[in-house]
């Protein structure tokens, strides 16, 4: 059972749980998610024993976050009262329920990057928000790896820690990600949107 933990002191809509809806710039994100549905009102349904421990800095908010959906490399993460979050193999591709959702992002480049593909050459990167009309505005960055990896000691396991620099005309953020010598993501400093800010995430040992 996933702890009744909320994400917002405000009262939150059920939103759309993945539904990848882009204009021809960005259809590919759909392509590799697929996933759609409702989340229901009720209780999650988990499909798995992992959890996933997340904090929004910015807004004083934390949950623990259980899996209910998984397709290919993409798992989504959703709170009781609906919240969730889509990550592939670690990195955000999408937010619902938090008010200033990112609807969407190709996180190709980004996923090459923590394998150790690309060199530490730019990439691009491409996010997806609705304005104040329900328009889908796109923000397009290019990004790379901002410094020599460093080796983190996590108690446990020593951890690759890499961070990823994204910058665009008007402006840019910094990801940090923490990786297990296997490649799985361990914890993460993510990008959100302008008004959530950053969401921390970190796995909860079994």
């Amino acid at each position: 059972m996933i702890p009744r933990t909320s994400f917002l002191v405000r009262p939150i809509l059920v939103l759309a749980l993945v539904v990848m809806t882009l204009l021809s710039s960005c259809e590919r994100v759909s392509q590799l998610t697929g996933l759609t549905g409702t989340v229901p009102v009720s209780e999650p349904q988990v499909i798995g024993p992992e959890l996933l421990r997340v904090s929004i800095p910015e807004i004083g908010a934390q949950a623990t976050l259980g899996p209910v959906a998984r397709r290919d490399d993409v798992t989504v993460w959703q709170t009781l009262d609906g919240i969730t979050l889509s990550l592939r193999e670690g990195a955000l591709i999408a937010t619902r329920g938090l008010g200033d959702d990112l609807m969407s992002a190709d996180v190709t480049g980004r996923i090459e990057m923590l394998r150790g593909d690309g060199g530490g050459q730019f990439y691009p990167h491409i996010r997806s928000y609705l304005d104040g009309e329900d328009r889908t505005v796109f923000r397009s960055y290019q990004c790379r790896r901002a410094e020599q990896d460093e080796m983190v000691d996590d108690g446990d396991s020593v951890l690759r820690r890499i961070e990823e620099l994204c910058i665009s005309p008007s402006d840019r953020f910094t990801n940090v990600y923490w990786l297990a010598p296997g490649g799985t993501m361990i914890r993460s400093r993510q990008w959100i949107s302008p008004e959530i800010q950053y969401m921390e995430t970190s796995r909860v040992p079994r």
